[in-house]
């Protein structure tokens, strides 16, 4: 998945972009996968209430009456981004009041991500792509409990979202696929873990 599936779906994003994201990142960075010729297709917010209340400090931005030249540009680039987020902020913010956790999930990152997502989807937001993360499986020494820790924590972060989701009836219309970074080889290495690999799903 790249951010060309994006372009083709909204090829007017900067200047007219969509009434709702068309993805979102639970976290600060957009991920390359949503990375477009001209721009992230991602939204990427951590604290959909906090977004909300620094949204309501700004104002909107005229990206249309602007330099004709590369200076106007990127003015107008940067005028439309600002306007997308406090446009986006009000949405989502909507989407995350409109219900509430029905799950108990565990007290770590993964789980307060789809937690986030969670609420977003029982709220009806309409985006259709959510990306989360979990961190910590560059294992190269000492895998063998690190790795079995990140995963217990992945699979218990999922059982509590899809029960979250079933409570308001929306199991069945979500689907999770986990991919990876960078592989890892099969091989064990002189530390008791496995160095980065050529291939990977």
């Amino acid at each position: 998945m790249d951010g060309r599936f994006f372009e083709n779906e909204y090829p007017n994003f900067l200047l007219s972009p969509p009434a709702i994201p068309p993805a979102i990142q639970i976290g600060s960075l957009g991920n390359l996968a949503f990375e477009g010729i001209q721009t992230n297709y991602a939204f990427s917010v951590a604290d959909p209430q906090q977004l909300y209340n620094l949204a309501q400090n700004g104002w909107q931005h005229d990206a249309l009456n602007v330099p004709p030249c590369t200076y106007g540009d990127q003015l107008s680039f940067l005028r439309t981004t600002t306007n997308t987020t406090f446009a986006y902020a009000g949405v989502i913010n909507t989407a995350y009041q409109a219900s509430t956790t029905q799950a108990t999930y565990g007290n770590h990152t993964i789980a307060d991500q789809l937690a986030i997502v969670a609420r977003l989807i029982k709220g009806q937001l309409g985006t259709k792509v959510y990306m989360v993360t979990l961190d910590g499986f560059d294992t190269h020494a000492n895998q063998a409990s690190t790795h079995a820790d990140r995963m217990q924590k992945l699979a218990d972060s999922i059982d509590a979202f899809y029960t979250d989701l079933a409570a308001y009836g929306n199991q069945d219309e979500v689907l999770c696929m986990t991919i990876s970074e960078f592989g890892r080889r099969v091989e064990e290495n002189g530390s008791n873990g496995t160095d980065h690999a050529l291939q990977h799903l």
